[in-house]
């Protein structure tokens, strides 16, 4: 049974028809299960930094994916994306059933549409509920709250920012996308798992803070990597599409670096509405360096990410715990 089964099951009024419960079963069919890399770059730190208790550390590792998986959910929602890991995703089985129910195409959208909103809100609350019952003393918990809702706020704001910078006029800069990476992705990916390790394993300020500092760059260099693969990857690899992002003009280094070169004329023409041309916009990109540009920025985020790993403070284990995070944070291929 997923974790999405478990947190519906026992709460689920009876009465409500079949399509609640098909909408239920694809919730769980879509929520990964297993250990993601969020419960692994919090129990590295964890465990490294003296934390011992188990349930603790289960507890805060599925809170911490079912919060990432919500965050899936509704950026699929955000991007009009039915697929995630090469699969229909909660919103394109919820559409597909209406489909397959006889509704008309537009309705079943809609009914889709919803299904993916409201199945994030329940991942997203379930989430939150496993962090504020975390068995740890009051005061801790609060750090815990403080630290969640803290980069929860930072994701939801960059996530509106990505959609908003798609469709303003003025393409955002390099530093502008680059904050809007930090925010929708680095907050709650790498940041929040790094310091609740610590937070939890009874650290002090002066280890978390350059561990905050660490996050920060690491899940950058995530999020620009996850920008790369989302122009250049295979989609048979990736599970979703290299084109997304290119029609909608995603506000990501790729772009702001080919704004800046002689070729931008062309790849803004290729990009234009209503029939845009991401294969071509994708050969200028690659020609005019798009790619190498973006890939360079990522590795300087590492290199920033291992300089802050490597402050005084932060103790000896913990830094050969997270070292093979750094070194293999740029291999992704999806």
């Amino acid at each position: 049974m997923t974790a999405a089964h478990r947190m519906t099951s026992h709460d689920l009024p009876a009465g409500l028809g079949s399509a609640v419960d098909e909408w239920v079963y694809d919730l769980g069919r879509t929520t990964r299960a297993g250990k993601g890399m969020r419960s692994a770059l919090f129990d590295a730190v964890y465990s490294s930094a003296g934390g011992r208790d188990e349930a603790v550390r289960v507890a805060t590792g599925q809170a911490l994916e079912l919060l990432h998986e919500a965050f899936l959910v509704h950026d699929d929602l955000a991007d009009g994306d039915d697929q995630r890991r090469g699969q229909p995703n909660l919103q394109g089985r919820t559409t597909a059933r209406a489909v397959e129910s006889g509704l008309g195409t537009e309705t079943a959208r809609h009914v889709g549409q919803v299904g993916g909103l409201l199945g994030g809100d329940l991942l997203l609350v379930a989430a939150m509920a496993g962090f504020a019952r975390l068995p740890v003393p009051a005061p801790v918990l609060h750090r815990v709250l403080d630290e969640v809702q803290s980069a929860v706020v930072a994701s939801i704001a960059g996530e509106y920012a990505d959609v908003h910078g798609a469709v303003e006029r003025e393409l955002a800069d390099r530093e502008r996308a680059l904050a809007i990476g930090a925010a929708k992705t680095a907050a709650y990916s790498v940041c929040l798992p790094l310091v609740l390790g610590a937070v939890l394993a009874g650290a002090s300020d002066e280890v978390i803070d350059p561990l905050h500092e660490v996050g920060r760059h690491l899940g950058t260099a995530y999020q620009v990597i996850d920008d790369v693969l989302g122009v250049f990857g295979d989609p048979a690899e990736t599970g979703k599409s290299n084109e997304g992002d290119l029609i909608r003009r995603a506000p990501t280094v790729l772009l702001a670096f080919a704004a800046t070169t002689e070729v931008w004329p062309e790849i803004d023409a290729a990009l234009g509405r209503p029939a845009p041309d991401p294969d071509t916009a994708r050969e200028l990109l690659r020609g005019c360096g798009a790619r190498e540009h973006a890939v360079g920025i990522a590795e300087d985020l590492i290199t920033a990410a291992r300089a802050a790993l490597d402050s005084p403070a932060v103790p000896h284990d913990v830094r050969a715990a997270l070292a093979p995070h750094l070194a293999t944070a740029l291999e992704r291929t999806r």
